[in-house]
């Protein structure tokens, strides 16, 4: 992987990070060009990966109460620790030292991504 690769990388990782501090959400679907993480924030939806980003049609207004914010924060929390969990669990089968290494700055995203869910929940 080239630096400027590496470092376009790492700066859509932090965009995302930031994205989702602010209230983004990540997207169960995959990406449809790489198959990667995507976050939502507002009517746009980036992935992770390759930076593909697409406008979202917006949704009919729902007219029931929206949710408390410290569910949101929870719901957020364990899809945070589940997408840890599945990096970790990729982690142990990988043998390529430069994959292993972007998945493990990847998991240092989410960790710090959930720490400040956690202290946020705290509030």
């Amino acid at each position: 992987m080239s630096s400027v690769s590496s470092d376009a990388d790492g700066t859509r990782i932090r965009s995302a990070a930031s994205a989702l501090l602010r209230g983004g959400t990540l997207v169960s679907d995959p990406c449809s060009k790489c198959g990667g993480v995507q976050v939502k924030v507002a009517q746009k939806t980036s992935c992770i990966n390759c930076g593909y980003e697409k406008t979202v049609q917006s949704e009919v207004q729902n007219t029931t109460t929206p949710e408390p914010k410290v569910t949101s924060l929870h719901i957020s929390e364990e899809i945070v620790e589940n997408k840890i969990g599945e990096i970790a669990s990729y982690l142990k089968d990988d043998k390529d030292i430069a994959v292993q290494r972007q998945k493990a700055e990847l998991l240092q995203v989410y960790l710090n991504i959930l720490e400040r869910l956690k202290a946020l929940s705290a509030k």
